[in-house]
């Protein structure tokens, strides 16, 4: 079964089920757009009354603890580059553009579970103490022991998020009144886009680092962290961009598969 760690200072997470994730460059660069802001509702949380943070650090350091204590969520994900990415191009039937979708539900607590599907190429579910994958989704999974599959523990945001360090170097930008996500909006200075090109592995990129915080529940509802081949070239040779939805909601459920080919 997998396993939620989370974020220990500075640097990369280790990850229980598996060794260090290493974000060195690799894997291909494609021709898609840099993101911009959300656009999508990220379910439950409303806004908070209080003011703005002003601790930027603080606030975006106990974010990965705020995304730990979530009961559960949905999420989207764009992965370029990297380790990561050498991984998932592995999987039968991935994509030759090197850039990859990745979506799914993650249940926190009372249980640990997760149904995480990466497009075009494989779902993987882990429940009640069994790994299931279906690659190159084919209709058909089979199962392995408990702990034999790691993809929903280097997938899961909380493992994206600890990869780096954002206790220095975000600015609070100016809330925005149509800002549909209802929260806090950080963006890295040169200082932070310097150290995350250094994690990432990647030289002479043009980097770009966001995260929006949830204003009531504090958790990082949006990241967006992206390295094109420059600032005239849109190419983008290393991306982490998740979203969450549907937060805490009653209806996210994971459940073991009924067509099973091997155990």
């Amino acid at each position: 079964m997998f396993q939620f760690v989370p974020r220990r200072g500075r640097g990369l997470l280790i990850l229980a089920a598996v060794a260090a994730i290493s974000l060195s460059a690799c894997g291909g660069g494609s021709k898609t757009a840099t993101p911009t802001g959300p656009t999508d509702s990220s379910a439950s949380a409303q806004p908070s009354a209080s003011a703005q943070p002003s601790d930027s650090g603080a606030a975006l350091d106990g974010a990965a603890t705020a995304l730990s204590n979530l009961t559960s969520y949905k999420f989207t994900m764009t992965v370029v580059g990297g380790d990561l990415s050498d991984t998932l191009a592995s999987l039968p039937n991935a994509p030759d553009s090197g850039v990859f979708k990745v979506s799914g539900t993650y249940l926190l607590t009372p249980d640990a579970a997760a149904d995480i599907k990466v497009e075009g190429a494989l779902e993987e579910i882990s429940v009640g103490g069994n790994d299931y994958q279906d690659a190159g989704l084919q209709g058909s999974f089979t199962q392995s022991d408990s702990g034999a599959t790691t993809l929903v523990g280097q997938l899961a945001p909380s493992a994206i998020y600890a990869a780096f360090d954002f206790t220095s170097g975000f600015t609070l930008v100016p809330s925005q009144a149509t800002d549909p996500l209802n929260s806090d909006h950080y963006q890295a200075g040169d200082a932070a886009l310097t150290e995350f090109a250094s994690v990432a592995g990647v030289a002479n990129a043009n980097w770009t680092a966001d995260v929006w915080i949830d204003k009531a529940g504090g958790y990082p509802v949006r990241i967006s962290i992206v390295g094109t081949a420059s600032a005239t070239d849109k190419t983008v040779v290393y991306e982490r961009t998740f979203q969450l939805l549907d937060v805490n909601a009653a209806t996210n459920t994971v459940t073991a598969p009924t067509n099973i080919t091997g155990a």
